[in-house]
């Protein structure tokens, strides 16, 4: 690490002990606060900070602006009596975000299979400092003593966290992790334990029933050809862990998405194939396409999240394979969501009226599907179709705002994203009444 690293790095951390001040300061103030912190960020630093940017010659340095941002945002959704967990999410960024980057430069060792330019170490360091740290902060600003279940419920929000930083996103790694981590404590902290930790209660019978079943749908899979044997092998964990914690109407939206989702792919692959959007071996998808689309949603269902958002997450899944398998395929004149301005076909963000049109019908068939599998009311079905459909649609605007501000998000982090949200506006748009 440079000397301006390890001043930023200190900066980083420096900053994080004013979540300590969140035990007396009201949460306005602390908005205030951090807006202002904002601002200096966005417009002094550059005047007087460049120092410790990691391109001097930048404006501005995304990191730097994006790390007040998200704290920002933090104290604004988990205002009054849930700022606790603002504070606990902002030091978990402060302190673990560098014991990462120091432990994963200085010690090496082998490298995480998802992103080769992190480390075991730096993961792991994330989450012990981190979580270390957000206890230390979530205990003072509360005036609570240690309990069992708020120490576990950060551990485990901690490890999140630590997962999601290790990512590659494209984009700031504070605005990656902070957000869902700060809501898996809050849903942890509702339900607790949640259904990860309750496996006894299941019991072993359907917990191997769980695990047969898959182990057979991914020899098939695999070695039929249809996926890769990574997307089988990784398709065959996800699915294990959506049957046995969701149960068989899970499992069957699982598989609702899956086989929709491969037909669009062989749909026209020859013609796709000539126009050079066709995608890669045959349209055989490997372990990081199960993961981006799937781990969201088994992760909701670990989480005990309720099941609206399942389906909102794997509408907004099919949503975007039909909209991009359809829309290439169809489409005739791409425009950016933004603008309406036409964009050669191809470009990221680009979309179509015929691969919008294929991705409502695709939130459509999920939310339906969810409907009939009694996941969701059929009255509020349409909840998880307009959360799918937004929640795609969100990877098309982010990559038309990106392209002016010269990032672009990686792939399979925005079919992730795309759950995510799909996720998200389901939940909101239904209302706290439902399922």
């Amino acid at each position: 690490m440079t000397p301006a690293e390890w001043k930023r790095k200190a900066v980083h951390a420096g900053f994080g002990l004013f979540a300590f001040t969140l035990r007396w300061l009201d949460w306005r103030v602390a908005a205030a606060f951090a807006l202002a912190a904002l601002l200096f960020n966005a417009i002094v630093m550059p005047r007087v900070g460049r120092g410790i940017y990691r391109d001097p010659a930048a404006s501005r340095d995304a990191g730097i602006v994006a790390y007040p941002a998200v704290v920002l945002f933090l104290i604004l959704v988990f205002s009054g009596k849930y700022v606790s967990i603002a504070a606990a999410v902002w030091a978990m960024m402060a302190f673990g975000d560098p014991a990462a980057a120091i432990v994963g430069r200085n010690v090496g060792g082998p490298t995480l299979p998802w992103n080769r330019d992190k480390t075991w170490a730096g993961l792991l360091s994330n989450w012990a400092v981190g979580g270390a740290a957000a206890l230390a902060v979530f205990l003072f600003v509360t005036r609570r003593a240690p309990e069992v279940s708020g120490t576990a419920i950060l551990l485990v929000g901690a490890a999140i966290f630590a997962f999601l930083e290790s990512v590659r996103a494209g984009i700031d790694d504070n605005i990656v992790a902070a957000f869902p981590t700060a809501l898996a404590v809050y849903q942890m902290s509702l339900h607790w334990p949640p259904p990860l930790l309750r496996a006894g209660e299941i019991g072993w019978g359907p917990l191997s029933l769980a695990l047969a079943v898959n182990a057979v749908a991914a020899a098939v899979m695999g070695l039929s050809g249809i996926v890769r044997r990574s997307g089988a092998l990784a398709g065959g964990i996800l699915g294990f862990l959506i049957l046995a914690f969701g149960g068989w109407a899970a499992y069957a939206l699982l598989w609702t998405f899956f086989l929709a989702g491969t037909l669009a792919t062989k749909l026209g692959y020859r013609r796709k194939t000539t126009l050079g959007v066709a995608q890669a071996d045959a349209g055989r998808r490997g372990a990081a396409h199960a993961v981006a689309n799937c781990l969201v949603p088994a992760a909701l269902t670990l989480l005990g999240v309720r099941s609206i958002a399942f389906v909102g997450a794997f509408a907004a899944a099919l949503a975007d394979t039909l909209g991009t398998e359809i829309g290439t395929l169809y489409g005739r004149r791409p425009f950016s969501p933004l603008t309406l301005r036409p964009l050669a076909p191809g470009t990221p963000g680009a979309i179509s009226l015929a691969g919008t049109a294929a991705s409502l019908v695709g939130a459509a068939v999920v939310a339906a599907a969810g409907a009939g599998l009694g996941l969701v009311p059929p009255g509020l079905a349409w909840a998880a179709m307009l959360g799918g459909f937004l929640g795609a649609l969100a990877e098309s605007v982010l990559a038309s705002i990106g392209r002016p501000f010269l990032f672009r998000l990686d792939h399979e982090f925005a079919n992730a994203l795309n759950t995510f949200l799909g996720a998200m506006l389901a939940l909101r748009i239904a209302g706290p009444g439902a399922p």
